[in-house]
């Protein structure tokens, strides 16, 4: 490798250019390999990498106690190893930390689990087991990981499913460690001001994602993720707001998934106005898939300029499996012309 090794390899904050990548692949040194190519070919300067999955799994080589104890620790990847490769390259990397959305913990630990009431065992939504947001020994578990990451040299942890669960049996759910009566942005607030507390001796950045919606709606949705509230304590908010997912008649589109570029266009709008006093920078995740409608590099160049038209440097691109030809051609084009 003939790259200059770097201590953490750092870049303008805002110009985060990104594909995502499962902890899974970050294990494949031949899926690696692909990226860093991709990378070093396209102006993309960024990875974004499951540290802790939609599962609860820890995917990297971890030591914090209780993750073994509740079998978490999958370590797909060696964490020193990444950082070291990604630095070498100069590619600035993102932690995703996927929080509240955990059947690994619930399960092993009942008594931290938001519980249905109809049965009073841990509450089964979104194809997932959660933990109870309001538990502060369920934050004290998460904390210590960010610290562990923060420690290996980790300079952005990006939290993912900070919330409740949105769909599914929660008109049961049951949260016993409630006992004030708080709401649930209460509880999402508070364990971003915990972490941003326990974090303050280590240089790091501390970012979230955020339902497209949640830059528009103006009351939390009943999941806990209000944009006022929960900026104070973020460097970054990235915004998912994929035309997918947007229903029929939104901004009066039959199909808003056929306008990318107005869709992602508008929400941003929403979401600049109410930060326009703070210093959280938003960059939006862009739709590198397909469902109703099949994307292609239009769709990802529309999605791209929707950003930069409203003075957004940065992008991350999305796509479950980590397959990323169609953001490649679209760069290429973006390259050649």
């Amino acid at each position: 490798m003939d790259h200059i090794p770097y201590v953490y390899w750092k870049i303008k904050p805002g110009t985060q250019k990104a594909v995502y990548i499962t902890g899974y692949n970050a294990g494949s040194k031949e899926k690696r390999e692909e990226i860093y190519r991709l990378i070093d070919k396209t102006e993309l300067n960024s990875i974004v990498f499951d540290v802790k999955d939609d599962w609860g799994y820890i995917d990297y080589n971890t030591n914090v106690e209780l993750a073994k104890e509740i079998g978490a620790n999958k370590g797909y990847y060696d964490l020193d190893l990444l950082i070291k490769e990604m630095n070498a390259r100069r590619i600035y990397g993102i932690a995703r930390f996927v929080v509240f959305k955990d059947s690994i913990l619930p399960k092993s630990r009942t008594e931290f689990a938001i519980k249905d009431s109809r049965t009073g065992m841990p509450l089964y939504s979104e194809g997932s087991y959660w933990p109870d947001i309001y538990c502060e020994e369920v934050w004290d578990y998460y904390i210590e990981i960010v610290k562990e990451l923060a420690s290996k040299g980790i300079k952005e942890i990006q939290f993912d499913y900070i919330r409740a669960p949105a769909r599914g049996n929660t008109a049961y759910a049951e949260y016993t460690y409630n006992t004030d009566n708080n709401t649930k942005v209460w509880a999402v607030t508070n364990f971003l001001k915990r972490v941003r507390e326990e974090t303050k001796n280590y240089n790091i950045k501390i970012s979230a994602d955020v339902f497209g919606w949640v830059l528009i709606a103006e009351d939390d949705q009943g999941i806990g993720q209000h944009l006022e509230e929960i900026i104070p304590y973020l460097d970054y908010i990235y915004p998912m707001p994929y035309p997918s997912h947007y229903s029929s008649k939104f901004l009066g589109y039959e199909l808003p998934e056929s306008h990318p570029y107005e869709v992602v266009t508008y929400t941003l709008k929403k979401g600049l106005l109410r930060m326009d006093d703070t210093e959280c920078m938003i960059i939006p995740w862009i739709q590198a898939f397909s469902l109703r409608v099949r994307y292609t590099e239009k769709e990802i160049l529309e999605q791209i300029k929707a950003a930069e038209d409203l003075g957004i440097e940065g992008y991350l691109c999305w796509n479950a499996v980590n397959n990323y030809g169609m953001v490649e051609k679209a760069l290429d084009i973006r390259d050649s012309r």
